[in-house]
Order: structure tokens, then sequence, then C-alpha cells
């Protein structure tokens, strides 16, 4: 299997673009697939606890979810700092991935070192607006390290938490 579209070449920026947007999709699937397991445990170790009312579902809501059961859950609270680190660090990177992911690019092609995204927020029940996000040459090789780093810190630290409590 190849990725070919007709008149794009691979090191047009048309083509990195499509790279690092696919590379950020699928690095993320599999550093937030390390919430969800972590979730998942946590569900079925400590069944019937208090703080397990809903299963979480976005990043936002696995997030506060987490960070309440690594508090007030005593078994977990011994991993906390830990986990507040980790927690943070996606809370961070979630942030530039949204925005890529959930932008639209403006243009094909590089202007001064950067791809160009347009974003819209919504807050539901006040008003739509619109921002510019960047993605330059030079943040990209740090955001690609976080996104690699948090895919096996998240792994990690979720196989250490599942070894811990298993079912």
């Amino acid at each position: 299997m190849s990725f070919n579209l007709k008149g794009v070449k691979a090191e047009s920026d048309i083509g990195i673009l499509y790279n690092i947007v696919g590379f950020i999709v699928v690095q993320w699937g599999f550093a937030e697939q390390s919430l969800d397991l972590m979730v998942a445990n946590i569900f079925h170790y400590f069944d019937g606890h208090v703080l397990l009312k809903n299963r979480p579902i976005n990043l936002g809501s696995k997030l506060k979810f987490l960070k309440e059961c690594f508090n007030k859950i005593p078994e977990l609270t011994e991993f906390r700092k830990e986990s507040e680190e980790l927690f943070l660090r996606f809370e961070n990177a979630g942030i530039k991935r949204n925005d890529i992911v959930h932008g639209a690019i403006l243009d094909i092609t590089k202007k001064d070192g950067a791809f160009m995204f347009l974003k819209i927020d919504v807050k539901p029940t006040k008003y739509h607006s619109q921002r510019l996000v960047l993605l330059t040459e030079s943040e990209w090789p740090v955001f690609q390290k976080e996104l690699l780093d948090l895919g096996r810190d998240g792994q990690s630290f979720t196989h250490m938490i599942w070894n811990r409590f298993k079912v």
C-alpha cells in the first residue's frame, strides 16, 4: 500500500503536510489509547467506587476523570505526581493536535516556513470565533518528538498501572 495522489509529489509542501497531519493522527491515536486503557482498567478493578459513574469519551473528560481517580482513590494516590505530569503533557499536546486536526489548511504551501490553519472555536451558548494556527518548521521537530514520547510514556505508565491492578 502506498500513498499516492495524482499531481502530489511527496517532497512538495502539500505532500509534506499530508505526511505531517497523518503522523499526528496516527501517533495521537496510539498515545491517547493509553488513557483509554487506563480508564478501562480503573473501571474494572475499582468497580463500584463512587467516582465510577460515567465512562469518559473525549480527551478532556478522560483527563478530568483520571485526575480525580489519582487524587481520590487511595490505591492510586501513590502515582499522583507521575500521573499529573503525564496528564499535563497530554493537555498541552492535545491543544496543538486539536488545532491542526480540527482546523482547516489555509494554503497548500508554506508561508515563511509555516503551514497555516484556520481554527473555528465554538462557545455553544455564546459565539463562534476564528483564529490562525501556525505549524512552523522550527516547532515541528519538538512537537513530533513529544507525540512519540507521549505514546511511549503513556503506554509505559498504563502498563505499570495495569500490572499493579490486574483484573
